[in-house]
């Protein structure tokens, strides 16, 4: 089994951070590749940011994306890659907010999402409507990081910041489970678990473990109606693999 885990931005450190992450959960006999674009945003920050980043991102995967057998996009969004890489692929293609939202459900009636900068909150919370789970998201809030904090800060700081607000999120807001939201989160879940005595989701390793199960049971992205494949047709001065989806 082959899974390629995709940072959508261009940070080298944060791509080591998911990978670590994502090899701890694989298991045996799972091979985990992680890659970021050649081209972009060294952090994603909004937006303007994401749309950017999709467009190498999707580049950069469709290229090679036959030598795998399932995607995880790193970014806690619902980015537009994910989108376009499942109308554009048959493999499962997961996000980690979705993964980490997936995760929660089940673990409490009420999870609260853990955010870098301010101008995540208003996104992450149009993204939980986009998910259907409005009713069961207690809050997001701000850690007042930016994403490359998570790499340059001392450990201790960045962990320090994710426990007070999980702490308020427990306490004020009503969560009974905390998703993380931030790939370069990862890794930091036991020591917030500690300070908060509720589940801690990390996406990146509840990503691997879905897209693992998908792949295990054979399935693969449904081709009626919203992810119908790209229709065919000629595309003019495009890099070779978003060309390739146009099938070009």
């Amino acid at each position: 089994m082959h899974i390629l885990v995709v940072n959508p931005n261009t940070s080298l450190e944060m791509t080591q951070t998911i990978r670590e992450a994502a090899q701890a959960i694989a298991g045996d006999g799972v091979v985990v590749d992680a890659i970021y674009p050649d081209f972009g945003p060294e952090s994603i920050e909004g937006v303007y940011d994401e749309v950017v980043s999709a467009y190498w991102t999707v580049d950069k995967v469709m290229s090679i994306a036959d030598k795998y057998d399932g995607f995880i996009l790193a970014c806690f969004s619902a980015h537009p890659a994910i989108g376009a890489l499942r109308e554009a692929l048959a493999q499962p293609v997961m996000g980690i907010m979705e993964a980490s939202i997936l995760h929660a459900l089940p673990l409490g009636s009420k999870f609260s999402i853990v955010t870098t900068s301010p101008r995540w909150q208003p996104l992450l919370e149009e993204g939980v409507h986009v998910l259907g789970v409005g009713s069961r998201c207690a809050s997001v809030r701000s850690s007042g990081m930016a994403v490359l904090d998570l790499e340059e800060l001392p450990e201790a700081e960045v962990r320090n910041r994710l426990i007070a607000e999980a702490k308020r999120a427990v306490e004020e807001d009503g969560a009974e489970v905390i998703c993380l939201g931030c790939a370069g989160m990862a890794g930091l879940e036991e020591g917030i678990h500690e300070e908060t005595a509720v589940p801690v989701i990390d996406g990146v390793r509840s990503a691997v473990a879905l897209v693992k199960s998908l792949i295990e049971a054979g399935a693969q992205t449904s081709k009626r109606n919203l992810y119908r494949p790209v229709d065919r047709r000629p595309a003019n001065g495009l890099p070779s693999g978003i060309a390739k989806g146009y099938g070009n």
